[in-house]
């Protein structure tokens, strides 16, 4: 799939509006920034914000412009003023290796991406998560970007999930390496708590091992 940058976003539905960044192909190819490489400071600010992938699909896209890797999965990025945009997980390999430069609307605001402030939409996350009647792969999506947020709402949103049966069984990893996002809170005292379901323990033990990288990965020599 491939979108100009800063166009609306269409591949799949979604809770709010986003505008697609990174989403490269053959058509359009690396668009308007290439010959212009992020710095090093860029790039690890881009690292920094494309830390949790949400969206997984059934199968893997490999990179049209080399053929040596293939992604699952897309980043957000909660921008200031309602803001979203949403990136492939290809989108550090496209700004490392093929001279990929992100919009100046997304590389200006990246560090306020990784802890943007409470407004609207974590208000509709925390309700899309606490509905059992919603979408499940919205709520799973919720439960994702919650962590984002450091803030107690997100936190016992999230701690009231636990008690949904059906969406523990689907993302029970996902709900337990988001609580961890608030470890050191004074209000998390009950993370990692005896009793939790196998699949949140793993998700908290998981938490700190895992990068950007998890769905990008090497195309076999089978493929």
């Amino acid at each position: 799939m491939e979108f100009l940058d800063l166009t609306a976003y269409t591949y799949s539905e979604s809770m709010l509006p986003m505008r697609a960044v990174g989403w490269l192909g053959r058509e359009h190819g690396v668009q308007g920034g290439a010959g212009m490489p992020l710095t090093g400071a860029e790039l690890r600010l881009l690292k920094a914000a494309s830390s949790r992938a949400r969206r997984l699909m059934l199968g893997f896209h490999p990179c049209e412009f080399c053929g040596a890797v293939e992604g699952n999965g897309e980043f957000g990025y909660y921008l200031p003023g309602g803001v979203v945009h949403t990136a492939p997980t290809m989108i550090v390999h496209y700004a490392e290796q093929h001279g990929y430069r992100p919009p100046a609307a997304l590389l200006s605001h990246l560090s306020e991406a990784t802890r943007p402030q409470w407004d609207r939409r974590a208000e509709l996350l925390c309700s899309v998560l606490a509905d059992a009647s919603a979408d499940l792969g919205w709520r799973v999506d919720a439960a994702v970007d919650l962590a984002l947020w450091t803030d107690r709402r997100a936190y016992d949103t999230l701690r009231s999930a636990l008690r949904d049966e059906e969406l523990v069984d689907v993302a029970g990893n996902e709900l337990g390496r988001s609580l961890t996002a608030f470890a050191g809170q004074p209000y998390a005292t009950d993370l990692g708590a005896d009793g939790e379901h196998p699949l949140v323990r793993f998700g908290i033990e998981r938490a700190s091992t895992v990068d950007y990288r998890e769905f990008v990965r090497p195309v076999s020599a089978e493929g």
